[in-house]
């Protein structure tokens, strides 16, 4: 079982502040529970073909204007 690092900080920053500069974009340290919250929100800021990578680095967001 490998126990893997999170930031709490780092997941509070995407969840609330997610730069919506260039896709992909690589998250790390983020917690794959914020994902839903990326999701939700680069839905409702009109992105489409929205997609979020669980890796061993972090998160990785794919989206689309």
């Amino acid at each position: 079982y490998v126990v893997k690092s999170y930031s709490f900080k780092a997941t509070w920053q995407a969840i609330t502040s997610l730069p919506t500069e260039h896709f992909p974009l690589l998250l790390p340290g983020v917690h794959r529970l914020a994902a839903i919250f990326i999701l939700r929100r680069l839905k409702r800021l009109g992105y489409s073909n929205c997609r979020v990578d669980s890796t061993t680095k972090g998160l990785v967001v794919y989206a689309q204007r």
